[in-house]
């Protein structure tokens, strides 16, 4: 384990185990026992009392995060729940969050998990505007999960809105401002020690980069990148909610608008949202209830986990050289310099003229920051999302519920270089493209629910089915040469032009049930199945079984414990059930599949897909065991959860020898295990402070433990044609990085030296593949939060601490920062550079060929405590007439850090399946490659309910 992050648990843990015994003592005014555990928790298609819950289940309210600068649910559950991983790859507004439960259980699937949201089914949060959000309710294992079905394989997230209530009519506004700076920077050369390096890079023999470097045309000009780049973002966000009700109707309207401006320009994430949930009585045996949600989102994206000469601005803004101007005309322009002014005809050459960003005199395609900065990269989203339900009490203890829901997505990225400001656009006069994306979905549900209550028993009985359809259909538009002048895409005026369109439909159909009985309110049974069929899947493998089962005892109503003063709830858990995967397969995966393309007008088709018509389901099989524990009329809750998760007939795609198609298979097995911990206390609780501590840990194991004959390992992810670096393998974890273990620098030549096979030290010449191992795994050993909130009267405090132990992380970063093979600009580590005979020291010499492998040297400790979020805030009770209460506070974001990683932010993964990986890239991440790096936010909110 990191030693610093090791002993800042420590402290942290004495604190709060300390103030927590010794509040004990002093609190009289707790939770009655009965009262406490009659909450209800929503599990699939109704919902439990939680006294009678039999899986593994957490419940995040929307007083964890109500006061945060967030764009996305998923930001709202990090820290918040054991088992649930949020990792946010990166800073940038509006990027997609990594969420995981229990960990990855699948190697190209999708491991996201399921949102119900208001009864909507839907995988894609984007755009949900979380100050709508009561709570969330995280299902874990597959004994409540599996009448998802393989929906149901990632965990479920049952979101709760806001809706109306009877009694006094509520109109409550909601707004915050504040502003962003990077966490941390990097530090580059200055201009004289880079002119040094290029120096030994000469020496050392590469190429004469000084001379350019020394051009009269640069004198005087030092340029700071990252100041250039690097810059303050402002955040503002309104919302307006108003909700009303009586016996007949209740009605809950909202209006909410979102800025955030990024610290890289032009990064920029602006949402409109707007929603309405309404619940009628018709008939007193008739009822409906609806939700509708529309959003508007408009992303102005900046480029990042990209290196510089593909156009990545956060590389580019370290890498490129300070002797360079933002500008062209910035440089001292010689009327005889044959580079700038044509000397036939004295006029200024492309690269020079006013409003043209200089050219790079190495070479022009690799361009400057703020260059790669005017590309346009915009994304703008309409999503329509409804239900509608209705509740018919059949007979007294028989309710039908049928439902309908849609799902729309429309969204238009359009990008565009014009082709006068940049190398890269003059060099295409112009290239663009506008991509259509149209995505429909249909839910048709019909459920019937049948309760029992009697005595001391308590049955219920659900059974439904289910319909699903998807539509996607895709159309593509791109060119380039375009006129001159022309500044915005337009398809029509492009003189070469390519399009291409796509289509997909897929279909679902289900039969679920669930079975639940509780016997003297101690004992409870729970069964779940669903009965799933898959479109994607050839006939004969279309349909999957996936039932679930689970107990629990409440011991603690026994008679031996119902008048303890001690311990006031005591329940075992157990559950086990079977889940499953169709994500990974495409739409038509039993079919060959071919793309035309015209050879002088002659059409002439390329298999891109071959017939994997024999798939099965992904298949994961989930036991659970957990225990909760109450103490001190539940002041002091303890859950436990250890659990064993196991896929069968893993999915992936494979390539079979040069062939440019793939074919998808079933190559394997994968296992989780894990253990989860949550405690929650009341530490004190009087009329005049209180104070409530949360604390999850999860530790999660995971392994690959069989793997086809035909197929003994899987290798992934390239950066920039450097060689493998992730690799899966039986046997091994998800995700390991693959490369060559170094045994230092050579101190008489300067050259980086490696471990081959036999264990021996040896030079890079001798280097075989074979020699390549596994130097680490970016799976952490534990992930925890931890939060405390305070109140003294009016004011109250709140803080969330987030963290992450034992993971690595692949520092490609440094692959542009360090190798000193060329004339990018460097990081101040290669200050430490070989250079004399002799020296003792762990960077190599300039442009030493040892350097440019991938190995263990790139490997860094990514453990991480993390500082999430601090709120102070004063409550205004009755400050005007009219105004129930005003709320104002100050909230800060990534406030600090503590880690041993040399990147801007241990908090990464450049290759974020929801970044556009696909296949075996899916599984991979602890990966940092020019990430746009995490900010520090400072906000001031208010709240006014009226």
């Amino acid at each position: 384990m990191n030693l610093r992050i090791s002993k800042s648990l420590g402290m942290v843990a004495v604190l709060y185990f300390t103030a927590n015994f010794s509040a004990q003592t002093k609190v009289k005014d707790t939770v009655p026992k009965e009262k406490a555990i009659e909450e209800v928790v929503l599990v699939g298609y109704g919902s439990v009392k939680k006294q009678n819950l039999t899986s593994a289940a957490s419940v995040v309210k929307a007083d964890a995060f109500d006061n945060r600068p967030l764009y996305n649910v998923g930001q709202a559950l990090q820290g918040q729940a054991a088992g649930v991983s949020v990792v946010q790859a990166s800073g940038k507004p509006g990027a997609n969050i990594d969420i995981k439960i229990r960990g990855n259980n699948s190697i190209s699937s999708a491991v996201s998990p399921l949102y119900v949201i208001d009864g909507i089914q839907t995988n894609d949060i984007s755009g949900v505007n979380t100050d709508d959000i009561v709570d969330m309710t995280i299902l874990k294992d597959a004994s409540s999960t599996a009448i998802y079905g393989i929906n149901g394989s990632s965990g479920v997230v049952i979101i709760t809105t806001k809706r109306g209530k009877i009694g006094k009519p509520q109109l409550n506004f909601n707004a915050y401002w504040g502003f962003s700076k990077a966490v941390k920077n990097i530090d580059v050369l200055n201009q004289d020690q880079y002119k040094s390096l290029l120096s030994d890079i000469k020496l050392n023999g590469g190429g004469d980069y000084l001379a350019t470097a020394n051009n009269p045309r640069y004198a005087g000009i030092n340029t700071d990148w990252t100041k250039e780049v690097f810059q303050t973002g402002f955040d503002q966000n309104y919302n307006v909610n108003y909700a009303f009700g009586n016996e007949s109707i209740k009605a809950y309207a909202a209006l909410g608008y979102q800025d955030i401006d990024g610290i890289i320009k032009p990064s920029r994430f602006q949402r409109t949202s707007a929603k309405l949930n309404l619940d009628a009585v018709i008939l007193p045996w008739l009822k409906l209830n609806s939700s509708v949600n529309y959003f508007l989102t408009n992303l102005t994206n900046t480029n990042d986990n990209l290196s510089t000469a593909r156009g990545g601005v956060v590389l580019s803004a370290f890498n490129t050289p300070t002797f360079l101007p933002v500008y062209g005309n910035q440089v001292n322009m010689s009327p005889s310099d044959p580079e700038i002014y044509d000397q036939a005809t004295g006029a200024i050459k492309d690269g020079y003229k006013p409003g043209q960003f200089a050219p790079n005199p190495y070479q022009s395609s690799w361009e400057n920051p703020v260059a790669y900065q005017s590309r346009k990269d915009k994304t703008l989203t309409q999503r329509f999302l409804s239900n509608l339900g209705l509740e018919v009490r059949l007979f007294k203890d028989l309710t039908w519920k049928p439902s309908i829901s849609f799902d729309m997505i429309d969204s238009r990225n359009t990008k565009f270089t014009d082709g006068f400001q940049t190398s890269y656009g003059r060099s295409k006069l112009g290239i663009g493209s506008q991509e259509f994306n149209t995505f429909q979905e249909y839910n048709f549900e019909n459920t019937l629910n049948y309760t029992f209550k009697k005595s001391v028993h308590d049955f219920s009985l659900l059974g439904g089915m289910q319909i699903n359809e998807r539509n996607f259909q895709s159309n593509y538009y791109g060119g380039d040469t375009f006129p001159e002048g022309i500044f915005n895409f337009n398809y029509d005026l492009a003189k070469n032009q390519s399009y291409d369109i796509r289509k997909e439909i897929l279909r679902q159909v289900s039969f679920f049930g669930r079975a639940l009985y509780t016997l003297n309110g101690k004992y409870t049974v729970m069964g779940v199945f669903r009965e799933n069929a898959n479109s994607a899947l050839a006939p004969g493998n279309k349909w999957g079984f996936f039932p679930g089962v689970s107990a629990s005892w409440l011991i603690s109503k026994e008679n031996f414990l119902a008048d303890s003063k001690i311990i006031s709830e005591l329940k075992l858990r157990g559950g086990w059930g079977k889940t499953g995967n169709a994500s990974a397969i495409p739409a038509y995966s039993h079919f060959n599949l071919y793309n035309p393309f015209w050879n002088n007008g002659v059409p002439v088709y390329t298999n891109t897909q071959s017939d994997s018509g024999d798939l099965a389901w992904e298949t994961t099989t989930d036991t659970n065991v957990g225990l909760d524990l109450g103490i001190l009329d539940n002041r002091i809750r303890l859950s436990v959860d250890a659990y064993q998760r196991k896929t069968d007939n893993l999915i992936a795609p494979i390539r079979l020898g040069t062939s440019d198609f793939l074919i998808f298979r079933n190559i394997g097995s994968l296992e989780n295990k894990g253990l989860e911990l949550a405690l929650n206390t009341v530490n004190i609780k009087n009329e005049s402070f209180t104070w409530n501590t949360s604390f999850n840990i999860s530790f999660t194991k995971n392994k690959i433990t069989e793997m086809s004959s035909y197929l003994r390992s899987i290798p992934a992810t390239n950066i920039e044609g450097m060689g493998t670096l992730v690799k899966f393998e039986q046997g091994q974890p998800l995700g390991m990085f693959y490369g060559y273990q170094t045994s230092g620098v050579n101190p008489n030549n300067g050259d980086m030296m490696y471990v081959n096979a036999s264990g021996n030290v040896v030079p890079y010449t001798e280097l075989k593949p074979e020699d390549r191992r596994y130097i680490g795994n970016p799976n952490p050993d534990f992930t925890f939060g931890f939060s405390n909130n305070f109140k003294l009267k009016n004011w109250y405090l709140d803080m969330l601490v987030t963290g992450s132990v034992g993971n690595d992380i692949f520092n490609a970063t440094r692959f542009d920062l360090e190798m000193m093979n060329d004339y990018k600009n460097q990081s101040t580590e290669v200050l430490n550079r070989w250079t004399t005979a002799g020296q003792i020291t762990d960077v190599p010499r300039a442009n030493s060929p040892s350097a440019q492998f991938i190995s263990d040297r790139f490997i860094e400790n990514g453990s991480y405590l993390k500082l999430k979020a601090v709120t102070l805030g004063y409550n205004f009770l009755n400050p005007f007439k009219g105004l129930s209460k005003l709320n104002l506070y100050v909230t800060g974001q990534n406030i600090f850090t503590i880690t041993d990683y040399s990147g801007m932010d241990p908090e990464v993964n450049a290759f974020s399946p929801n970044n556009g990986t696909s296949g075996a890239e899916r599984a991979v991440f602890g990966i940092d490659y020019g990430t746009y790096p995490q900010v520090r936010t400072i906000i001031i909110g208010l709240k006014a309910n009226f």
